[in-house]
């Protein structure tokens, strides 16, 4: 890649234009789009050059940031040409992120067809079912067979120069399922297409995308048909979007978990880090201050033992540590749909006993190396006990807050880990100092 991206600096820098249209016209498209994105002039121009057919292509292998510079380069004109070369819900997820104004501009330029189903998709959030669906797929009935699904699906690329979905459909409309391509073009031409149906799981075009991948991931189906209240066939998911999804969702998920924006980029200004950034700072600055506040209820404890402050650190980090695991585990069973409501209570109570048993286990390792140190017994059965109190409340409330926020309808990722640290540097604190004060300095 970065041998590409050399070789298109180099026809830039010294205007050999064919040389970079001849370039562009044979290399990777892949290839292509990340040197695209790390070009640090030019990017417009050789974008240009590639044909509409690549730019298809092209666009989605480039950066958020540099998709955006790209899209508002290319006239409307253009923009609807490069539309044509895609797919119906690749063509929807370009034009929501343009201007009304704009958007109406690009759609007539369009042929009819194409104007008509990518404005039918428009209707739907980009974020749902409907607006994932393309409409890549005919319908046929369960009695034919495979040499007459074959002639439909011939005829279906003649005119529309893609290979469609296969769905079967029973006379009044509802979905039976749908015929690999592997059989369509092995099997026997006379075998009737009802003993080679593959089951096809369909869904609502209302439903959330996260929800189309939890049901693909429990049917094990490379693809989704979108189907309205009476089950008839509207579009259909497939693979490739899928896993887009599940990488947006993933991304979505680490972004929030960090308290980053998600429409935060590596090449972003400074000004737009901090912009994106500060407020969640500020909300954990207040939750520090807060477990500073405990530790302040103890400063005359503090002041006659100053070894503790050795070890306050490892109790609160633990503690930390522990709630963060508790909380990954959680919030990624909400996210794939594994954990049931009238399962939360099993799953908060387990989740604390691991961390009761995981503190008996750190605790008197973390008290060990304490006494190996020269600290005082009593010190050290201090520190144990105090991680065992911790790691407790670190599986509690790691497991409790995700339920809560998704019952107050908060996304989990958002904010859990703030609470859930603020949680175990607090108890943490208070119990180490509370019991030091108790056994140390007051015994």
């Amino acid at each position: 890649m970065e041998t590409l991206t050399r070789q298109i600096d180099e026809c830039l820098r010294l205007k050999k234009y064919k040389n970079l249209k001849k370039l562009l016209a044979s290399g990777d498209l892949r290839e292509i789009g990340e040197a695209v994105t790390s070009l640090h002039r030019g990017k417009k121009k050789t974008f240009f050059f590639l044909s509409p057919e690549r730019q298809a292509e092209v666009i989605f292998y480039v950066d958020e940031d540099s998709r955006r510079q790209l899209l508002d380069f290319l006239g409307a004109h253009d923009f609807a040409l490069m539309l044509h070369f895609m797919d119906d819900d690749d063509a929807v997820d370009l034009l929501q992120s343009v201007e009304e104004e704009r958007k109406e501009a690009i759609l007539d330029y369009l042929k009819p067809d194409k104007k008509r189903r990518i404005e039918a998709l428009l209707r739907f959030h980009p974020e749902t079912a409907g607006g994932l669906m393309d409409f890549n797929f005919i319908v046929v009935t369960d009695e034919l067979n495979l040499r007459q699904v074959s002639e439909k699906v011939r005829s279906y690329i003649d005119k529309q120069r893609q290979t469609p979905l296969v769905v079967v459909a029973a006379d009044d409309g509802q979905l039976m399922g749908y015929l690999p391509y592997k059989d369509l073009m092995m099997g026997s031409k006379e075998v009737p297409i009802k003993q080679l149906l593959k089951p096809l799981p369909s869904i609502l075009p209302a439903v959330d995308q996260e929800q189309v991948a939890v049901l693909a991931r429990k049917q094990r189906s490379e693809v989704v048909a979108v189907v309205d209240e009476l089950g008839k066939v509207l579009g259909v998911i497939h693979l490739k979007d899928l896993l887009r999804v599940a990488e947006f969702e993933a991304t979505e998920d680490i972004y929030k978990f960090a308290g980053v924006n998600l429409e935060e980029q590596v090449n972003d200004t400074i000004f737009s880090k901090v912009n994106r950034r500060y407020k969640w700072l500020v909300l954990n600055l207040g939750t520090a201050f807060f477990a500073s506040f405990v530790v302040s209820l103890f400063q005359d404890t503090i002041s006659q033992l100053s070894i503790l402050a050795v070890y306050m650190p490892i109790v609160a980090g633990q503690g930390g540590n522990a709630g963060t695991q508790a909380l990954a585990v959680v919030i990624r069973g909400l996210a794939l749909g594994d954990i049931p409501w009238k399962k939360a209570r099993k799953i908060i109570l387990k989740e604390s006993f691991a961390g009761l048993v995981n503190g008996v286990i750190v605790g008197s390792v973390a008290s060990g190396i304490a006494v190996l140190f020269h600290a005082p017994v009593v010190l050290g059965l201090v520190l144990g006990a105090s991680m065992i109190i911790n790691l407790f409340v670190a599986g509690f409330f790691g497991a409790l807050v995700p339920f809560v926020m998704k019952a107050l309808k908060i996304d989990p990722a958002v904010a859990s880990t703030v609470f859930v640290t603020t949680a175990t540097d607090v108890f943490g604190f208070f119990s180490f100092l509370g019991l030091s004060t108790l056994f140390l300095l007051h015994a």
